[in-house]
C-alpha cells in the first residue's frame, strides 16, 4: 500500500498490520488514521499475543552510561509507575477491580520491561485492603508483603523487572513525602528506622532476580546535594550486604548552589560529588522530569508564558540539572518519574475546546515537551538540534519510568482510562517510540 491514499466516497480500503513480538505476553497499540473528513484522525486499538519462552532475569550493573545485563549486553529499563503500595490500602491500586496478573501481562504486553513500586515502611507488617478477590483468589488471606511477594513473582516470570521505592515513610500518615531528609513532620522517624526498612526489603528480595534494584527515598528536596549522597553512601552499606546485586537508583535534591528545579530532579552537584559505593558499577542517578500537569516553571512554555527557542530550548535545562550525567558517561540515568495528562481527561478525551481547564489550554505545549523529552531519550541530545542520535554502537537510549499506570494520579492521570482497563490511545502513542 502507498500513501496517502484516496478512497473513493462509499469505498473502502483494506491496511494490513504487521506484528512481530519480540517478548513474549499480550501486546497492544494504537493506529492512527489521519484524514479529511470529519473526526480525524481515526484510531484503531490493535492487540495481539506474542508466544514462546521467557528468559531469565539476568543481573544488572553498570558501565560508564550503559546499564549492562550479566552478559555484558547493553539494557534499557522501559519502565512504568504502578503506585499503591506506599499509601493506605498497601498494595498496588486497581487490583481492586481487576486481577495483578492481568495488570501485569498488560504493562508488558505494552513494550515496558520494568516496574516502579513506590512503597512505604507499613508494607512489611501491615494487611493489604481493596482487593477483588474474585480476581485474586491467590491473594486470600496474604499479608501486604505477601501480596508484593506475589506480584514480583509473575512479573519475573513474564520478563518484568522491578525497581522498589521508598515513596514515604508511613502509608497511614503520608510521612515523608516532604522532602525528608532532613524534614519536620516525620513523627521522628529516623536513619535507623530508614535503613531497617531498606535492610528487610534486601534480605527479602535478594534471591529473587526480578527485583533489580532500590530508591532509597523518593524526592529528598530538603536535603543539600553533600547530605543526601553522604547518606546514600552510608546507607547502601547497610544494604549492599544483603542484596549484593542491586543497582541503587539515587534522585536528586531540590536545589544546588541556589539552583532549584524539580523535586528529586537536580543532580549539577554529581559533578564535583558523586556517589561512590562499596561495590562500584551500581549507582544509576535517577531525576524526576515534568511537564505543565504538575507545576508551571519558567522553562516550560505554556499559554502564559513564552519561551525563546521552545521546545529546543529544553534540552539545555536538562543538560545543566541532569542529562550531563549521561552524555558525558559519568553513569547511566533512569528518569524515575515522568509524566502529564498532555491534554486528555480520565477517558482519552482530547478536549479542545475547554477553555476554562489549564490541561486543555496548555495540552498541545505539554505534548511539545513530551515529544522533545522522548526524542532526547532516543539519543537526540545535540543541543544544535537536527534530530540525529548521538548513540554510538550499540549503546542504548536513557532508561524511564512513566507516571504512571494508575488513572487516578491527580496531576497526570494515568496511561489507562478511568475504568482500569482501557490504554489512553493517545498518551500511547506519544511513548511509542520509547517503547519499540
Amino acid at each position: 500500500m502507498t500513501l496517502p491514499l484516496t478512497v473513493a466516497a462509499g469505498s473502502t480500503a483494506t491496511i494490513t498490520v504487521g506484528f512481530t513480538p519480540t517478548a513474549v505476553g499480550a501486546r497492544s497499540g494504537a493506529l492512527s488514521i489521519a484524514h479529511n473528513a470529519t473526526g480525524s484522525p481515526a484510531s484503531v486499538t490493535l492487540a495481539g499475543t506474542g508466544s514462546g519462552t521467557v528468559a531469565p532475569m539476568l543481573r544488572l550493573s553498570t558501565l560508564g552510561n550503559q546499564i549492562v545485563d550479566s552478559t555484558g549486553a547493553n539494557v534499557r529499563l522501559k519502565s512504568i509507575n504502578w503506585f499503591g503500595g506506599e499509601g493506605p490500602n498497601f498494595c498496588p491500586n486497581g487490583i481492586w477491580l481487576r486481577g495483578y496478573k492481568s495488570v501485569l501481562d498488560q504493562i508488558k504486553g505494552l513494550g515496558f520491561n520494568c516496574v516502579r513500586l513506590p512503597l512505604a515502611d507499613d508494607i512489611l507488617t501491615a494487611t493489604p485492603l481493596a482487593i477483588d478477590y474474585s480476581s485474586n483468589a491467590d491473594l486470600v488471606g496474604l499479608s501486604a508483603i505477601a501480596v508484593l511477594d506475589a506480584i514480583i513473582a509473575y512479573g519475573g516470570s513474564i520478563g518484568l523487572w522491578f525497581v522498589l521505592d521508598q515513596h514515604r515513610h508511613s502509608a497511614t500518615t503520608g510521612s515523608g513525602t516532604d522532602g525528608w531528609p532532613p524534614a519536620s513532620g516525620d513523627g521522628g522517624y529516623t536513619v535507623t528506622q530508614w535503613a531497617a526498612f531498606w535492610v528487610a526489603l534486601a534480605t527479602r528480595y535478594a534471591a529473587q532476580p526480578a527485583v533489580c534494584g532500590y530508591d532509597p527515598h523518593n524526592e529528598p528536596y530538603h536535603a543539600t546535594w553533600d547530605t543526601w549522597a553522604t547518606m546514600v553512601e552510608q546507607l547502601d552499606l547497610l544494604v549492599r550486604p544483603h542484596a549484593p546485586d542491586w543497582l541503587c537508583f539515587v534522585e536528586g535534591v531540590g536545589t544546588y548552589s541556589g539552583v532549584s528545579y524539580w523535586w528529586g530532579g537536580q543532580l549539577a552537584g554529581v559533578a564535583s560529588r558523586p556517589v561512590t559505593l562499596s561495590v562500584a558499577h551500581k549507582v544509576v542517578y535517577s531525576p524526576h522530569e515534568y511537564g505543565l500537569s504538575t507545576g508551571a516553571q519558567s522553562w516550560l512554555a505554556s499559554s502564559s508564558n513564552t519561551v525563546t527557542g521552545w521546545p529546543g530550548s529544553l534540552k539545555a535545562e536538562w543538560l545543566s540539572a541532569w542529562s550531563y550525567i549521561f552524555t558525558t558517561g559519568i553513569a547511566p540515568i533512569w528518569i524515575g518519574e515522568f509524566g502529564g495528562k498532555f491534554g486528555y481527561n480520565g477517558s482519552g478525551v482530547l478536549d479542545t475546546s475547554s477553555t476554562d481547564n489549564v490541561n486543555f489550554q496548555n495540552g498541545p505545549f505539554e505534548r511539545q515537551w513530551l515529544n522533545t523529552l522522548v526524542q532526547y531519550l532516543d539519543g537526540d541530545t545535540n543541543l544544535a538540534g537536527g534530530g540525529a542520535t548521538t548513540l554510538t554502537g550499540t549503546q542504548k537510549g536513557i532508561s524511564f519510568a512513566y507516571w504512571s499506570l494508575n488513572p487516578n494520579s491527580g496531576d497526570t492521570g494515568g496511561l489507562l482510562e478511568d475504568d482500569w482497563i482501557t490504554v489512553q490511545a493517545g498518551k500511547l502513542a506519544l511513548l511509542a517510540p520509547l517503547l519499540t
